[in-house]
Parts: C-alpha cells; structure tokens; sequence
C-alpha cells in the first residue's frame, strides 16, 4: 500500500526566504512507514538524491485524512508521531507532525490508506491490551 505525495518547506537565511518542494512515496510495509522522497527548488531542479526516512506504526499517535476546501481540490494526509523527535529526520516536520498534500486523483487512495493504517494500530493497540 502506497501513496504519493508533495509539500513545501520554507528555509530563511537573514532576509531571504527560500521554498523548497518535497515529492515522494509514502508506504506501509511490515510494520513501518516508509517515506522514499527527493527535494526541489521551485524551478524544479533536484536538490538531493532519493532519500529514505522510516518510522514504526508504534510510534504513530495519529494518522487522519482532511479533504482540500474545495470538491476539485486534494486534500492533506497528517500524521503525527508520539514524540517530536521521531520526525526530526524528515524535512519539513514541524513538532513532531507531518502535513502531506495529496492530489485529488488520489484523494480516495489517500482515505484507505489513512482508514486501513487505523484499523491497524487499533487492533495492534487492543491486541497489546490484552497481552
């Protein structure tokens, strides 16, 4: 189960502002979200190889799907990790929580994506309960 997706990150450095873009691959596979992305100038020149950043579902506190304003737009996949510094390797975090834009075609993708990651940390969570 994958997804793709893209944000942008701004950089200051005294009085000039620079936007940079992140497109990527967000994956679940055994356990782990993957995150495999490169980054951009707005020109669209590649900044950095292709990178790889991956977290533990344990250590998800919440995945929630938020559609865009309008029915033509996206909407943004956001997720949150347990503590702030789970996040810290990945570009453009900010206290621990991730904002990803989605594009509209793979709005619905995006809303199985964020139900199935759920379930599972609930039954994972409840199957802990029981232990």
């Amino acid at each position: 189960m994958s997804i793709p997706f893209n944000y942008s990150m701004y950089e200051t450095e005294d009085v000039k502002v620079e936007v940079k873009e992140v497109k990527g691959i967000l994956s679940f596979l055994d356990g782990e979200l993957l995150f495999e992305y490169k980054v951009y100038d707005m020109m669209g020149n590649g900044l950095s190889n292709l990178s790889k950043f991956s977290i533990q579902l344990d250590h998800i506190k919440k995945i929630q799907y938020k559609k865009g304003f309008l029915f033509f737009t996206g909407g943004k996949l956001i997720i949150e990790a347990n503590q702030w510094a789970f996040f810290e390797p990945l570009p453009g975090s900010d206290q621990g929580k991730i904002k990803l834009n989605i594009k509209r075609n793979d709005k619905n993708e995006a809303i199985r994506f964020s139900t199935k990651l759920n379930l599972y940390m609930s039954q994972k969570r409840l199957g802990d309960m029981e232990e």
